[in-house]
């Protein structure tokens, strides 16, 4: 129904857009990913995605966008796993564990 997305800044200071949304169905941030990645480049896809009940206002009926939540989770929120699906992906997900573990 709604939607409005920001520009949010985590703990290291790297910027990513946030999405907030109202919804009267049920949609997840994979169903909205895939329907905006039909229309927009990757760049300006939201790298997170908070459904509300309703958005926020001003007293003046404006969005308040300094109301809105800290979306959860950390870098990468709403991002689905997909697993290895060749030789080839699953050696190179083993160096990339091993290396990101040490």
């Amino acid at each position: 129904k709604e939607a409005v997305v920001v520009v949010r800044e985590d703990q290291e200071g790297q910027k990513a857009l946030c999405a907030y949304y109202t919804a009267e169905e049920d949609l997840t941030a994979a169903d909205l990913k895939r329907a905006i990645a039909s229309e927009l480049p990757g760049y300006m896809i939201p790298s997170y995605f908070v459904e509300l009940e309703r958005l926020p206002l001003t007293p003046n009926g404006k969005i308040d966008r300094k109301a809105l939540p800290a979306p959860e989770g950390g870098a990468g929120g709403g991002r689905e796993y997909v697993a290895p699906r060749t030789e080839l992906e699953a050696k190179l997900a083993a160096i990339w564990q091993d290396v990101l573990v040490r």
